[in-house]
């Protein structure tokens, strides 16, 4: 009996680690498939519907028209997307200028007709509804 006090121990322990990871992974799904979503607008060019489909910050900083600018001018001297790929997705509870939420920072391998080699990075957040969406998109 001695030698399983030791091993209830550790699996009482690993259970909650468990439990976490769990939902730091369904997190992490929740945030990929709102990007890939919306992602698939910004590539069709649909500025308006990229602001619409955001999450509350992302809309509160910035209107849909400085949006649609902001994200042409951007996206237009790429040329057309060849391939994306995703490359990371960490779930975070806390990022630099932001409040407590949960988050995802995600990144992509991208090339573009004119510029091979692009990474984007999308961060999503779990609005107050439950939903993902997107709070930052950067092409670098």
């Amino acid at each position: 009996m001695k030698q399983l006090a030791p091993i209830a121990l550790a699996m009482m322990f690993a259970m909650p680690v468990a439990t976490v990871q769990a939902q730091e992974t369904d997190h992490s799904k929740a945030g990929v498939a709102a990007a890939e979503q919306w992602l698939r607008l910004a590539d069709a060019g649909k500025g308006p519907e990229t602001w619409s489909a955001a999450g509350s910050a992302f809309r509160g900083a910035v209107t849909a028209e400085q949006w649609t600018g902001m994200l042409q001018g951007a996206r237009a001297p790429l040329g057309e997307l060849k391939s994306r790929s995703l490359t990371n997705a960490r779930y975070t509870r806390t990022l630099p200028g932001a409040p407590e939420a949960d988050y995802v920072v995600i990144q992509y391998g991208a090339v573009y007709a004119n510029r091979p080699g692009v990474t984007e990075t999308v961060v999503t957040a779990r609005e107050a509804d439950g939903s993902w969406k997107v709070v930052t998109y950067l092409v670098q």
